[in-house]
């Protein structure tokens, strides 16, 4: 399609020369003057051109093809960059943070700045697309989704606390557990026992006769364990060391 249109322009030109010819025979300083004034407004619109790209902006097609048509030097310079900055487009589809954003962009204008020792003005188009292209995307949704690394590493840490302290109800919640059982079993020993303030179990007083006296011995005795262990179990939740 644009090889088509370029041959119909070449076609027009050719016209239109051929045109300015005959008017030359005809009229030689009619022709002449109207000759400087399509250099001089070719002379225009490449400058136009020109300083488009110091801005940074994308050419069209139709600039593109005056630069190769009138300006081929240049042509070449803008055809690098237009290259450049489509890279440099594609690359930023990558990116995951806006860190990565920002270390592309510094490699890219690194490139940019090494040039400029051997063209001047080129390097000045590169870094000035690089820009264009890095203010048109930090502006899109894509880049305001994206997270800094440090923001990241915040998210991670948050979820660890949070992973860490449901543990820790876990378990709390366990211990209160053990403490319900140990004050359900004192309970059930305070019905046939009597307990001191200093610990010490002793049977309730009943009319039981003497011959069931080794009986309640050895009940006291067992009593008197289980209850040691439940003091011991109970203590662990004041913050003594656990023993069950």
């Amino acid at each position: 399609m644009i090889q088509g249109i370029t041959n119909i322009n070449s076609y027009l030109n050719a016209v239109k020369m051929q045109t300015l010819w005959e008017i030359n025979k005809q009229d030689p300083e009619k022709a002449r003057i109207e000759k400087q004034q399509k250099q001089q407004e070719i002379s225009k619109k490449v400058s136009d051109i020109r300083s488009k790209l110091k801005s940074g902006k994308k050419l069209s097609e139709k600039e593109m093809r005056l630069l190769r048509e009138h300006a081929p030097e240049l042509y070449k310079k803008a055809e690098a960059v237009q290259q450049e900055r489509k890279n440099f487009k594609e690359a930023l589809k990558s990116c995951k943070t806006k860190d990565d954003v920002q270390r592309l962009v510094s490699q890219k204008l690194g490139f940019s700045m090494s040039i400029a020792k051997q063209d001047q003005e080129m390097a000045e188009y590169m870094t000035a697309a690089i820009q264009d292209e890095h203010a048109s995307f930090t502006a899109s949704d894509d880049y305001k989704g994206m997270k800094w690394e440090s923001e990241l590493n915040t998210d991670t840490d948050n979820k660890t606390e949070k992973v860490s302290k449901s543990k820790k109800k876990e378990k709390s919640q366990t211990i209160d557990e053990v403490y319900e059982q140990v004050l359900q079993r004192a309970e059930q020993l305070t019905v046939n026992f009597d307990v001191s303030e200093d610990g010490v179990v002793s049977p309730k007083q009943t009319t039981t006769s003497d011959t069931t006296a080794p009986e309640t011995t050895t009940t006291l005795t067992q009593v008197q364990t289980s209850y040691q262990t439940t003091n011991e179990t109970t203590e662990s939740k004041g913050g003594f060391t656990k023993k069950v």
